[in-house]
């Protein structure tokens, strides 16, 4: 299952934004209020970020690509397969159009209990990223 969020404009240049989403601490700013608890690291220089949501499992996403202000993918390193992607498009030297996307691998009975929970927190990121400072 995929999910996207609208392309939203931000008043950063692109390396502005890119710098934020690729910099885990960022992340907590990013989450939504109902996140739990918020953790970040580095395994084999493989930074990441975890959190909990309600009385869901415990999150892990590592940052597995960072093309230079273009994109930032986090996936899941085990487990469920789950990835959070941020793609950046300068719009002009000041303004960037970023996307936000979610790609989770669920079964189709799953699937009907995840969509709405998943669509609300690629909404709340996506809104955070895009006030961006």
């Amino acid at each position: 299952m995929r999910l996207e969020s609208p392309v939203s404009e931000v008043n950063k240049p692109q390396e502005v934004v890119y710098a934020a989403v690729n910099n885990v601490d960022k992340y907590k700013e990013f989450m939504p209020d109902a996140v739990n608890s918020f953790k970040t690291g580095e395994d084999f220089g493989m930074p990441w970020f975890a959190f909990t949501i309600g009385g869901m499992p415990e999150i892990k996403l590592v940052r597995n690509v960072a093309e230079p202000y273009s994109k930032v993918v986090f996936a899941t390193p085990m487990g469920a397969k789950i990835s959070l992607e941020v793609h950046i498009k300068a719009l002009t030297e000041d303004r960037s159009a970023v996307q936000v996307a979610i790609e989770a691998d669920v079964n189709p009975m799953l699937r009907m209990m995840v969509e709405r929970p998943l669509r609300r927190f690629l909404d709340d990121i996506s809104g955070k990223i895009r006030d961006v400072k």
